[in-house]
């Protein structure tokens, strides 16, 4: 068995070292020459990037695989069910399990038909989802969606980005391209200079989202800059998204502009708890851990997800790390010690949760494997699961929910406690007319002089 697995590890380590270096390598040689341009050399090294990551996700999935054959751990779903098979099953039960995906696709064709089942929350809308077309027409594809939840009686879909600003705009072009909020702050002196600057930065940008109807997104990334320019984490690249390395920075930043977005009904979304800025493997393709002691974490790398996570009208997303001082064995995303005995209780954060991408290779590629890790973390109080990759996962994903729902293995009460979570999000429950601003944005208001 061990032998198996060794055989499975080196064809898959083979099937990433062989890979072209990238797609169309001709053609984007052709246009660098012919160009120059940064644009041509993004596009290429990103398509290189992106055939790479595949390649190391899917040699983590199956050396995981073959791992856990090996240890007998139960893969879950123990029967795969057809997209026409869980589209077609329980409608009550699609609609409960649904209600806790948010699912990326490729066209919205392709997700018409889970809006009209009933079999997910959210759409994640990015780069191959607007890449040539005018910011009207990608409007009007998720304004018919809205129009079919609408005619359903469900509140709106969740619509969400990844907008962050520089290296990380998925929504640019059609959307105006902006720096990253680390490089608008970097030469202001003062808190005055900075606020002024990052809610003004943060109105634009709620502004561009929703020209396109964008309902949340994920940003701002609050991972401390704790690493040097030169590392090599992979597609992560936090050293270039984060802010700063100043905990109370980073937090004063991050509430400014989650502030800012909540008043234009658009969820800000912290990234990526327990942090980014220690971890040097990429959690894209493998998994990744944080040695540094709790006390350390907590007066450092969670001092701005404390912070500003409590506020109304924001969410935090959970990454895959796992936190060697907390849950040595599961990551962060799935992990009940994680959310029930960190998040929770020690944040006193009863906000929205959300985790990083679960077609990640930290997930697939875990001996829990995608089916199981959803079941935990939803069991664990988790409230969406983000599936990027709708085509290669949502039947394992959904039919491992189905599975264990109709054995009794999910957790009614976190249900209910996540159902009444995503209610005080006015944002995206549009079924009686919100108030003039939302009430996750309201603050109380400072006392008139006499």
């Amino acid at each position: 068995m061990i032998n198996a697995i060794a055989r499975t590890v080196l064809l898959a380590f083979l099937s990433v070292t062989l890979l072209p270096a990238w797609e169309g390598s001709s053609d984007a040689n052709a246009a660098y020459s012919r160009k120059h341009s940064v644009r041509a050399r993004y596009k290429a090294a990103r398509i290189y990037r992106r055939n790479r990551m595949l390649a190391m996700r899917a040699a983590a999935a199956a050396a995981a695989k073959a791992q856990a054959a090996s240890q007998g751990t139960p893969q879950r779903p123990v029967k795969l069910l057809t997209r026409d098979q869980i589209l077609a099953s329980d409608p009550a039960r699609l609609e409960r399990l649904g209600n806790r995906l948010v699912v990326g696709f490729s066209s919205f064709s392709e997700v018409k038909p889970l809006v009209e089942k009933k079999a997910i929350a959210g759409i994640f809308i990015t780069d191959h989802n607007v890449r040539g077309r005018k910011a009207a027409d990608v409007a009007k594809d998720i304004q018919d969606l809205q129009d079919i939840r609408r005619a359903q009686g469900l509140p709106r879909l969740i619509v969400a980005a990844d907008q962050e600003g520089g290296y990380v705009s998925r929504l640019s072009p059609p959307l105006k391209w902006q720096p990253a909020l680390g490089m608008i702050i970097a030469k202001l002196k003062t808190d005055s200079e900075r606020e002024k600057a990052v809610r003004d930065y943060a109105e634009t940008q709620a502004r561009e989202l929703d020209r396109l109807g964008i309902t949340m997104n994920f940003g701002p990334v609050v991972d401390l800059r704790l690493s040097e320019p030169s590392r090599n984490d992979g597609e992560t690249r936090i050293y270039w998204r984060a802010i700063d390395s100043d905990p109370y920075l980073v937090a004063k930043v991050a509430g400014w502009y989650c502030d800012t977005l909540t008043k234009f009904n658009i969820i800000c979304t912290l990234k990526h708890f327990p942090g980014l800025g220690r971890v040097a493997r990429d959690t894209h393709v493998a998994s990744g851990e944080l040695t540094a002691k709790q006390s350390q974490l907590e007066l450092s790398d969670w001092l701005p997800f404390r912070r500003v996570m409590t506020e109304p009208g924001i969410a935090t997303m959970v990454g895959h790390v796992r936190v060697d001082a907390i849950d040595k064995a599961t990551p962060a995303s799935f992990s009940d010690a994680v959310i029930n005995g960190v998040i929770r209780p020690r944040f006193e954060n009863d906000g929205l949760l959300i985790t990083d991408d679960f077609s990640m290779g930290a997930v697939t590629g875990s001996k829990d494997g995608l089916g199981g890790a959803a079941v935990k973390a939803l069991n664990a109080g988790i409230d969406l699961i983000l599936l990027c990759a709708l085509d290669a996962h949502y039947d394992v994903l959904m039919s491992a929910l189905i599975e264990a729902d109709t054995k009794g293995e999910m957790a009614l009460a976190r249900e209910n406690e996540s159902s009444e979570r995503l209610k005080r999000y006015v944002f995206v429950d549009d079924r009686e007319l919100p108030p003039s601003a939302p009430l996750q944005a309201e603050r109380t208001p400072p006392p008139v002089s006499p």
